[in-house]
């Protein structure tokens, strides 16, 4: 079998069961599929290895962190220039946070930035609110932390996919 192929059938049924999880039986919970599909990205995008699995996670949860502490200070606020000062100052906080360097992937900040602010603003939810489903920083985490999973796991399951259904061809190597 193809590496495309064993990835769509992994990533799918993975994907299948992640949303079942999510609208039924951990609705309560007020975890969001596409965050979770959004940190499985990072992971890929990061390298797809398990030494990127470390990066992605890091740079997600900064993104989320500046993302929680913008919905604070935007709560302050209904000036649009001030949302705008807001937003911008905080995007370059979080890629100066690249400077440090288990921050140096700056798409999985901002995809953990974005994700947040955009939770919060469409919810109305609170920067101060932690709970579940409603704190946009509680709710991000887990589903990037269960997304960075998600993504690991998938590396490690299609080679061997692919390994066993693939005759006479070597399986490709994880790291």
């Amino acid at each position: 079998m193809k590496v495309p192929v064993a990835s769509a059938l992994v990533v799918g049924l993975v994907g299948v069961v992640i949303t079942y999880l999510y609208v039924g039986p951990f609705a309560s919970l007020g975890l969001l599929v596409p965050a979770t599909f959004l940190g499985a990205a990072s992971y890929f995008a990061a390298g797809g290895t398990t030494a990127t699995l470390a990066s992605s996670t890091a740079t997600n949860v900064w993104g989320i962190v500046c993302g929680t502490v913008a919905l604070v200070m935007l709560s302050h606020t209904t000036s649009d220039i001030v949302v705008a000062l807001i937003v911008g100052g905080m995007t370059a906080v979080f890629i100066l946070g690249s400077l440090v360097d288990a921050l140096g992937f700056v798409p999985g900040s901002v995809i953990g930035f974005a994700t947040t602010v955009l939770f919060g603003l469409l919810t109305g939810a609170s920067g101060t609110d932690f709970s579940l489903p409603t704190g946009p920083f509680t709710v991000m985490l887990i589903s990037f932390l269960v997304g960075n999973a998600y993504g690991w796991a998938g590396s490690q399951v299609v080679p061997r996919v692919v390994a066993a259904t693939t005759t006479g061809e070597p399986a490709p190597a994880t790291a």
